[in-house]
């Protein structure tokens, strides 16, 4: 029989299916790029609150009356309390949604900063600091794990990304305060910054994200939390990278060089602090640009030696800052190189941890990472400010520049084939 004209038409299951998997496909879509865009915007400012201080360090040691020596164990402070709590994500992970505890840390972050401006002496701004920085610790491990498992297939890409953004955000950051101190207090500076962390911090609750391994009970997650552990702890390449990140004196965003840099240019340069502030924005420019394109090299020929030249190249370049004592071009070229490599460590050796474990131990592989990688940052910050009150910068950088040979020295331990090379591999090397 003739179907009626102009009957309506349904369509088919097939369609119908079609349909929900293309919708569902946009919502993931819209997901993935929803938490790629506030990881990395709230990694940004969480580097730029972090980086201001190197501007604002000088001129409050000279309202509160501190030296290098304490500045030097203000900074340790900062970083030791950062590794206690690097080491538990990994655990915490298992009994709260990455997105929650990426939220809180945020938050916690934006009121300490915020308080600091309120600081009245040494111990108070000490104090505050390591507060401040038990919120900031949360943003690498988990936020590195958490894009690796929206973006597997793209983990070298996204973390060098991601690794780039925070530099950006500590490229800003000397222009935001050298800019604001020519009109406002350094304690206004940190009321201002610490706003969008806060934001970025209440942005993260509006994630869908599930807890690891949500179907087992509290024990059995922190009986595989510990198993998880012991196999990155015996995972050699895991430990090897983590080794090599820990042996350099800089290069970790927020450590010697925030710390001591500034203090330097206006030192050994004679320039005041705008000037420096200035030269620690082309710093931190070349430690935005300069990972990318070494690590495209890395991808293209063998990483373990891409790996070698940059902590040759990093000896190469303090030793040459010594050379300077006034502003010239030569000092740019040398800034320049100096921010590339640094900074270049440290996105290499995470896209080594990335691709030496299962995803499901991702959290705990970044946790021990930057446990081990960073764990080092308070006693070489501790050691230079003794160095420079004791000794001046001349001694100090070139002990400094020791620390990156030793890295070269532990990468000849690596035997397997490095990434770049189109031998089989089973791990980074």
């Amino acid at each position: 029989m003739e179907e009626r004209k102009g009957a309506r038409e349904y369509p088919s299951d097939a369609a119908v299916l079609h349909g929900v998997e293309a919708a569902a496909g946009r919502e993931s879509a819209r997901q993935r790029n929803l938490v790629f865009g506030i990881i990395n915007l709230s990694h940004l400012f969480n580097h730029l609150e972090s980086s201001v201080v190197a501007v604002l360090y000088p001129v409050m040691m000279g309202e509160m009356g501190f030296g290098y020596f304490a500045l030097g164990v203000l900074q340790m402070i900062y970083q030791m309390t950062a590794m206690g709590f690097q080491a538990l994500y990994g655990l915490l992970a298992r009994f709260l949604p990455r997105s929650i505890l990426l939220g809180m840390g945020n938050v916690v972050l934006g009121l300490f900063v915020m308080a600091t401006g309120l600081a009245q002496n040494f111990t108070q701004v000490a104090l505050l600091r390591g507060l401040a920085r038990v919120g900031s610790s949360v943003q690498h491990p988990v936020g590195s794990a958490i894009l690796i498992s929206y973006f597997e297939k793209a983990r070298g890409r996204v973390l060098t990304l991601h690794h780039s953004v925070g530099n950006l955000g500590a490229f800003l950051a000397p222009a935001i305060a050298g800019g604001m101190l020519l009109f406002t207090s350094w304690r206004t500076v940190f009321y201002v910054v610490a706003l969008p962390s806060i934001v970025m911090g209440l942005s993260y609750f509006f994630l869908r994200d599930a807890v690891v391994d949500a179907g087992e009970s509290k024990r059995e997650r922190v009986v595989a939390s510990l198993h998880d552990y012991l196999a990155c702890i015996k995972n050699r390449d895991v430990m090897l990278v983590s080794m090599i990140q820990m042996v350099g004196a800089a290069g970790r965003g927020t450590g010697i060089n925030v710390a001591f840099l500034t203090a330097f240019f206006m030192t050994a340069m004679g320039v005041d602090v705008t000037v420096a502030a200035g030269l620690l924005m082309l710093y931190q420019l070349s430690g935005l640009v300069g990972p990318l394109a070494i690590g495209w090299l890395s991808d293209r020929f063998n990483r373990k030696w891409i790996l070698q030249l940059t902590l040759l190249s990093s000896t190469m370049a303090t030793l040459w800052l010594l050379v300077h004592s006034s502003l010239t071009p030569w000092l740019i070229l040398n800034i320049v190189l100096y921010g590339s490599v640094i900074q270049a460590r440290g996105s290499l050796t995470q896209s080594m941890v990335s691709e030496a474990v299962p995803l499901e131990q991702m959290d705990v592989a970044f946790s021990l990472y930057f446990l081990i990688g960073f764990i080092s940052g308070p006693a070489w910050t501790f050691l230079m400010g003794w160095l420079i009150d004791a000794y001046g910068f001349g001694v100090a950088f070139k002990v400094i520049s020791v620390s990156y040979l030793l890295g070269m020295l532990m990468m000849f331990f690596a035997k397997r084939p490095a990434l770049g090379d189109p031998s089989p591999r089973s791990g980074p090397f």
